[in-house]
């Protein structure tokens, strides 16, 4: 009966963390965390301020923000949509990720889900400050639902949202890490019992 019940756990565990073996990308609300890089993203369109600014660093919920390169783009994006995205995918105005693509950025990343463009497009940010154009280090960066892709321009100036990453703070373990763990933890509970 107790090696039954020991089994159960352990199986518990095991399936409480499958579901993050393959999790690379992380919807935790406004922030998105991508665990490959050690990245947290701040949903697009919660800040919006002048480039200058953001390439300087924004302070904001207490943790320092600074402009994401086109290539951490490219990396988080991929893992999110499955596309061998790449950064000449993401400075691209004609890369065609597809509907599905797109949307799955739009739901990871945009903190204005209410927000619409002038076509009444899905778009990531706020589009009444800043149309749908936000900062990426080099230049602005849009997605949007229209063409199923994004568009890259490399002197756009104002008042914009921005792509914001920040060192993520918590460190998400292992799977297998945390797996040897749950186990461990099962095995001495187990033999607490048996005493």
């Amino acid at each position: 009966m107790l090696r039954l019940r020991t089994a159960a756990l352990v199986f518990a565990t095991a399936l409480a963390l499958a579901p993050a073996a393959n999790a690379a990308i992380i919807d935790n609300g406004n922030i998105t965390t991508d665990t490959t890089l050690g990245l947290d993203y701040l949903d697009v369109g919660l800040l919006t301020d002048t480039y200058g600014n953001f390439a300087a660093g924004t302070n904001f919920m207490g943790r320092n923000w600074v402009l994401a390169t086109p290539s951490q783009i490219a990396s988080t994006w991929a893992d999110a949509t499955g596309l061998p995205l790449t950064f000449a995918n993401v400075l691209s105005g004609d890369n065609d990720m597809g509907f599905p693509a797109v949307n799955t950025l739009i739901a990871l990343f945009d903190g204005l889900l209410s927000d619409r463009g002038q076509a009444n497009e899905r778009v990531i940010g706020d589009y009444g400050v800043s149309g749908y154009y936000n900062f990426i280090g080099g230049g602005t960066l849009a997605v949007h639902d229209v063409f199923d892709d994004s568009h890259f321009v490399s002197d756009f100036t104002g008042r914009h949202g921005a792509w914001l990453v920040s060192e993520t703070r918590a460190s998400v373990p292992e799977p297998a890490s945390a797996l040897l763990i749950g186990m461990s933890l099962a095995g001495l509970a187990a033999r607490r019992r048996k005493k």
